[in-house]
C-alpha cells in the first residue's frame, strides 16, 4: 500500500468511468485535473509514477487522447522560479525577510500586475480570525498570507520553514515520504471524510516523529513557544503533510490550505479555499514564495534562511507584497 498503488488504483478507475462515452465540461475538467497532477510530478522529477502508470496501463496517453476527443488541452506547466536561483551565503532569521522586504514596498513601487494575487488575497480574507488562535504560516509558500496577516496587525503569528529541506536536514531524505505515506494508505482503504481520515493518521504519523528523536525535540520546541488555545495552520495544499504532521503532535492545531490534490477534495471540504488544483503552481509560484528565500537551518526555535543574490528577485517580491498593501 502506498503512493504507487493508490494512483494505480485512482486513475484506472477514473480512466474506466471517463473513457469510451461523450464528456459533460465537468468531466473534460476532471481528466485536465488528472493529467495535470501527473505533470506536475513529472516537472519536479517524480518520474516514477507517470512511468509505471503509462507502461502498465498507457493511463497517460488514453488521458491526452480523452482530451483531443474533447477538442481540450490540457493545463499548462508553470516553470518553478526557484530551480536556477543562486542564493547568497549568509544566513538571515525569517523576520529579518519580512523587515527588508517591508522597507521596499514603503519606496512608492508599482505593485505587481500578475493576475493570481488577487485570488491570493481572497484566500487570506477567507481564513477565519479566531480568538486566541496561533497562525503558523509554513514557509517559503505561505510567506506573502503571512505578510499579509502582519501587515493588517494580527499577533499570535509564526512564520515557520517545515518543508523538505527542513525535514531531510533534521530527520533523514526518507522523512517527507514516512509522513505522507499514512495518506494514502488512508485513501486505500476507502476512508472519505475527516474525521476517520485524520484518526487513522494520527497514530502512524505520531510513530514517524517518535522514530525521529531530532524532529521530534524541534517540533515540540516550536509547539511549545505557542500559549494561544487554538492554532490554525496554513499553507498552499497539495497533500497537507505538514499541517497533518502538527495537528497529529499538537491537539490544538487545526489548518486551512488554499487547495489539494482531487482525490482529498471530499475529505478536506472546508478546509480548503477552492478545489482548482490546476492553480497550485500559481500559488507557489510567486517570488516572495518560490525565489526570495531557501532554508538553511534550524536552532534555538528559529528558522535562518538563505536570501536570493540577484537583486531583481527582492525587487519583484516587494512589487507581489505591495499589492497585499503590506505595512509591517
Amino acid at each position: 500500500m502506498g503512493f504507487l498503488s493508490f494512483n494505480e488504483k485512482y486513475y484506472t478507475e477514473a480512466l474506466r468511468r471517463l473513457e469510451g462515452r461523450t464528456l459533460d465540461r465537468g468531466e473534460v475538467y476532471e481528466v485536465k485535473q488528472l493529467l495535470k497532477l501527473l505533470d506536475d510530478l513529472l516537472d519536479e522529477g517524480y518520474t516514477l509514477l507517470n512511468r509505471a502508470l503509462e507502461e502498465k496501463y498507457g493511463a497517460v496517453s488514453r488521458l491526452r487522447a480523452i482530451l483531443k476527443a474533447h477538442n481540450a488541452e490540457p493545463f499548462p506547466v508553470q516553470k518553478r522560479i526557484f530551480s536556477n536561483m543562486a542564493y547568497g551565503d549568509t544566513e538571515m532569521d525569517v523576520e529579518e525577510v519580512c523587515r527588508r522586504l517591508s522597507k521596499r514596498t514603503q519606496r512608492g513601487i508599482t505593485p505587481s500586475d500578475a493576475p493570481f494575487l488577487a485570488d491570493l488575497i481572497n484566500y487570506c480574507r477567507w481564513i477565519p480570525q479566531q480568538p486566541d488562535t496561533a497562525y503558523v504560516f509554513l514557509l517559503r509558500d505561505a510567506f506573502l498570507p503571512y505578510l499579509y496577516f502582519k501587515g493588517s496587525g494580527k499577533s499570535g503569528l509564526y512564520p515557520w520553514v517545515i518543508n523538505r529541506d527542513f525535514l531531510w536536514q533534521i530527520a533523514g531524505k526518507d522523512t517527507d515520504d514516512l509522513l505522507r505515506l499514512p495518506i494514502y494508505e488512508a485513501l486505500e482503504r476507502g476512508i472519505s471524510n475527516y474525521e476517520d481520515f485524520f484518526a487513522f493518521c494520527k497514530p502512524r504519523i505520531r510513530k514517524v516523529i517518535n522514530s525521529h528523536s531530532p524532529l521530534e525535540r524541534a517540533l515540540r520546541e516550536l509547539s511549545d513557544q505557542i500559549s494561544e488555545k487554538k492554532i490554525l495552520v496554513i499553507e498552499s495544499g497539495y497533500c497537507g503533510t505538514i499541517p497533518l504532521t502538527l495537528a497529529a503532535l499538537d491537539d490544538r492545531a487545526d489548518f486551512r490550505l488554499y487547495t489539494t490534490a482531487p482525490f482529498l477534495y471530499e475529505i478536506y471540504q472546508e478546509k480548503i479555499f477552492c478545489r482548482r488544483y490546476e492553480q497550485i503552481r500559481s500559488f507557489e509560484n510567486l517570488y516572495a514564495q518560490d525565489a526570495l528565500m531557501k532554508f538553511s537551518s534550524f536552532r534555538n526555535g528559529r528558522f535562518y534562511v538563505r536570501t536570493a543574490a540577484d537583486d531583481r528577485i527582492w525587487a519583484k517580491a516587494a512589487k507581489e507584497a505591495a499589492v497585499l498593501s503590506i505595512r509591517v
